[in-house]
């Protein structure tokens, strides 16, 4: 399938319909496959990915091109903004469409239990209706879906937590019940991310007036450890009970490079904030970067596709994988945003918080190192949330700075989104280490 002339042509929106379109049926195709054992159908889901992908560019290209074309009013600007927010969070949906159908390529519908593919097809019903459901508020600019989103996903979420746990019921074959949970947990992620993409949408289709009080920019999250709160989270901690010792040390190696290259984008957005020249080529060793961390992800998620045996539980090492790549992301989201809004005004905070990130980033890497041997994995945790702590801090007084009436209206609006990215960066870092001390625990 070949992009289509609109495509080509630039037109974003209808570019980001299609793409919401794509995932609601990849979502549906993946689930059919995995249900009929039908590998013909997965493998087709999998190719589709790369011209998934490349629409995504084509948008962002689009978007760039219309920015360096002419100066925009706030209005125009938040949209353009609020598009370049959606594309990754779409992008990271079509990745999991893409997981059940590996799952389905690797012979998993052969051995699932019956009761478990009546879950599987309700939960697929459920998660296909909710994406159309989002696509549809998109392509409407409605702000109407919130709501149903939400109800929709508690449903999908005690679905999920239905299907992990008749799998934990089949404790001879292991293998399979940890699969069944790591299914479950992508399409609790997909629910989730339709719920996100839901609230963004509402926000973009609100009438159109500029917001400049504090409670425009969201608050720092609270100091509170990562709870597993929903249902399906607290089944698969029940999967440590069938973990199985490891023989081999290819996770660390690559979680370890994983690490390494969020540290060398931390590296890089530091020359991106501290000084606005060469923007496209720092832009792009960033990128490169961003693709460097996409690609081992899917070689750690192969290969947990592959391994029966692992170092610990399979659910963990997703959410580790997730974690680690989401850094990444928001570092990525934060270089875009300086290149493409072209800020005129300083804002001192900005370097301030991409060193904090850095350091952050010095310690994550240290910290993902001692999980071979679990020694000095303590420190490193208290090391991070004294960092995060900081950056709250930091983060406060940029948005204080911004209200001081130095700023224009429009020098606000894109100097929100540029803090609030960085700030999602240094709260990702916070979010690993919470999935390693969520390890450490069930390992102690």
């Amino acid at each position: 399938m070949e992009l289509d002339d609109s495509e080509a042509g630039g037109n974003s929106d209808t570019t980001v319909t299609l793409l919401f379109e794509l995932v609601a049926e990849n979502l549906g195709w993946a689930s059919m496959a995995l249900l009929e054992n039908d590998v013909e159908r997965a493998s087709m889901v999998v190719e589709s990915d790369r011209l998934f992908d490349q629409r995504c560019d084509r948008v962002i290209a689009a978007i760039k091109e219309q920015l360096g074309e002419r100066t925009f009013d706030p209005d125009e600007l938040e949209d353009l903004v609020a598009t370049l927010q959606i594309i990754p969070e779409l992008e990271r949906s079509a990745d999991l469409t893409v997981h059940i159908a590996t799952r389905a390529s690797q012979g998993l519908g052969r051995v699932i239990p019956p009761l478990s593919r009546g879950l599987i097809q309700s939960i697929s019903d459920q998660a296909v209706a909710m994406w159309r459901t989002v696509g549809e508020a998109y392509a409407a600019h409605s702000r109407d879906a919130r709501g149903r989103l939400e109800d929709a996903d508690r449903e999908l979420d005690e679905l999920c937590a239905s299907l992990a746990s008749e799998g934990l019921a089949d404790i001879e074959r292991p293998k399979v019940a940890a699969d069944l949970a790591l299914v479950a947990r992508f399409y609790e992620r997909l629910g989730d991310h339709a719920v996100n993409l839901g609230r963004r949408i509402e926000v973009l289709s609100a009438p159109r007036r500029l917001d400049l009080s504090p409670t425009a920019f969201p608050a720092p999250r609270p100091d509170v450890p990562h709870q597993h709160s929903n249902p399906l989270r607290r089944t698969l901690s029940r999967l440590r009970r069938i973990r199985l010792v490891p023989t081999d040390n290819r996770f660390f190696d690559l979680f370890d490079a994983s690490a390494a290259n969020v540290q060398d984008c931390s590296h890089e957005l530091i020359k991106v904030t501290s000084s606005f020249s060469d923007l496209d080529e720092r832009f792009d060793r960033i990128k490169s970067f961003e693709r460097r961390g996409d690609q081992l992800t899917r070689e750690l998620l192969r290969l947990l596709d592959v391994s029966f045996i692992t170092p610990f539980d399979r659910e963990d090492i997703h959410a580790l994988v997730e974690e680690i790549d989401d850094v990444v992301d928001a570092m990525f989201e934060a270089a875009s945003l300086i290149q493409l809004v072209q800020v005129e005004a300083d804002l001192p905070e900005v370097p301030r918080q991409a060193e904090i990130l850095d350091r952050m980033t010095e310690e994550m890497v240290a910290l993902i190192s001692s999980l071979r041997s679990k020694v000095g994995t303590r420190y490193r945790l208290e090391q991070i949330e004294q960092l995060e702590h900081e950056g709250d801090t930091i983060h406060r007084q940029a948005i204080a700075r911004l209200f001081s009436g130095d700023y224009s209206a429009l020098e606000v609006l894109k100097w929100k989104d540029i803090v609030q990215a960085l700030e999602n960066a240094v709260n990702a870092v916070e979010d690993v280490s919470d999935v390693v001390e969520s390890i450490v625990v069930k390992e102690s």
